[in-house]
């Protein structure tokens, strides 16, 4: 169990799991949250800008969890206390292999509950190009060692 204390500002973790962009998991998924043709018809979207499907923002999300799960080590996580500086860089297209990057940018003990701490980490998830198709600011509220 990874807590609070074994974080350090800078650590950074190339999660070894990769992720598949399949056309079954885009449509399904676009079908019941956002169905923009896009997402859903390979002729509307070989006609969009990107050129094929693209997987929506909200699976964009769901992959990067997906990952982050993955860590070797089980994190000992109270909550998530917030998302910021979501950034949408490329589209995730189908055929992607996306691969995410973990950096802990800030450490916090909480002031009021020493069984606790907050610490913060980018996430940044890449395709099979190394280019960045999605970041975010990751706030956690993470348990201490007792």
């Amino acid at each position: 169990m990874r807590y609070f204390d074994d974080f350090a500002v800078g650590e950074r973790h190339d999660i070894p799991a990769r992720y598949e962009v399949t056309k079954d998991e885009i449509v399904a998924f676009a079908e019941k949250w956002d169905p923009q043709p896009f997402h859903i018809d390979e002729e509307a979207a070989a006609k969009s800008v990107y050129g094929t499907l693209t997987a929506c923002g909200t699976h964009v999300q769901a992959i990067v969890l997906w990952l982050a799960a993955r860590l070797p080590e089980e994190t000992a996580v109270i909550g998530a206390l917030g998302y910021d500086e979501i950034r949408f860089h490329k589209a995730a297209k189908l055929g992607d292999t996306l691969r995410l990057v973990i950096e802990c940018i800030e450490t916090k003990p909480s002031s009021s509950k020493p069984d606790r701490g907050i610490v913060k980490n980018r996430h940044i998830l890449m395709n099979q190009d190394g280019e960045t198709v999605f970041s975010q600011m990751t706030t956690l509220l993470i348990a201490r060692k007792r």
